[in-house]
């Protein structure tokens, strides 16, 4: 049996990638900031095809900001699936979120290389892939790399940008075998109440009242993206590839049509802002910053090199969204 470290074991992507490990008979440690989470992740992720692994899975504490702890985690582990990444509050400087992305990228591949690992497949960000609004209607694919001289670029997405290139020239500088996978906007059933990422907002829709931005989409169904992990590191075609993991398109105006139709007891009332209002807000509402440069976006995403590679394959958006909303709701009660 195969060990692999999923790193940020609490995360909303890292909880389903530990359980699809686990469901494909791997033993897992994961790491997590406080070993008292332990218990609650643990409960989340044995379900499905993984509940009777209790055995394999167990957790360390170790810190993206530093390197104490790692070297218990991945003392004898055959690969590093690593998930975690800091995502700020916002205020942030690129400066300071790079530092803080970059550094947690080196401390984790330090960790792994002098454990003599070799194998990684790290989760990066569609950002990482993003070109300016002007481009049009133009298909993007993982060849293809964020210009950091990009005026509409964010904190976030720089550092995104600058955590892949720094774990590619690591590797490449220590002979690993690195495959990064870059989602798009994730959604999907969640596991916890206390990991809901981007599925807060559909939360907030399904209460009745929201207002959202017009922006589009290009969804990861949380599933479908913790397979695309398992799948890169199993097969020796992806080393040293990237995989887009997001080509699902919609929009939050879309998906609040879709909760309408399906909960008309919610009575779901949705305000589609104009796209002036989201720029005069993002200077007040900090988590309003990464959507500004989306509301012109009009590329798309492709995921064909996963599909063709990897024999990949995506849920139905609606799918994804409405299971999404049954966790959601399952987990009110």
């Amino acid at each position: 049996m195969k060990t692999v470290v999923v790193t940020g074991a609490s995360g909303f992507v890292a909880r389903w990638v530990i359980n699809e490990m686990l469901a494909h008979g791997y033993a897992v440690r994961g790491s997590l900031r406080s070993m008292a989470k332990a218990d609650e992740v643990r409960q989340s992720v044995l379900v499905g095809a993984a509940k009777d692994k209790n055995e394999n899975l167990s957790f360390f504490a170790a810190d993206l900001t530093s390197l104490d702890g790692w070297d218990k985690g991945m003392t004898g582990a055959d690969g590093v699936i690593h998930v975690a990444s800091p995502l700020g509050h916002g205020t942030e400087t690129a400066d300071e979120m790079t530092a803080i992305a970059k550094g947690g990228v080196l401390n984790v591949f330090t960790a792994a290389h002098q454990a003599g690992i070799k194998r990684i497949v790290m989760t990066s960000s569609g950002a990482a892939t993003t070109p300016e609004a002007s481009v049009g209607a133009m298909t993007v694919t993982e060849d293809f790399w964020t210009d950091l001289n990009n005026p509409e670029l964010d904190a976030y997405r720089i550092s995104k940008v600058q955590a892949e290139r720094a774990a590619w020239e690591f590797a490449k500088e220590n002979d690993m075998q690195l495959s990064t996978v870059l989602p798009g906007a994730i959604y999907g059933p969640i596991l916890s109440k206390r990991a809901m990422s981007s599925d807060a907002m559909l939360s907030r829709m399904l209460q009745g009242w929201t207002v959202v931005p017009k922006i589009p989409l290009d969804v990861s169904d949380v599933r479908d993206l913790a397979t695309l992990h398992r799948l890169a590191f199993e097969s020796d075609a992806a080393i040293g590839h990237r995989y887009l993991g997001a080509a699902q398109h919609t929009t939050l105006v879309d998906v609040a049509r879709l909760y309408r139709s399906h909960y008309p007891n919610r009575h779901i009332h949705v305000v589609a802002l104009p796209n002036w209002v989201t720029r005069v807000a993002s200077r007040f509402v900090p988590a309003l910053v990464t959507l500004v440069p989306m509301l012109k976006r009009k590329y798309r995403l492709s995921s064909a090199a996963a599909k063709l590679d990897l024999d990949w394959h995506q849920r139905p958006v609606s799918e994804t969204m409405l299971d999404a909303a049954q966790s959601i709701l399952d987990n009110e009660r």
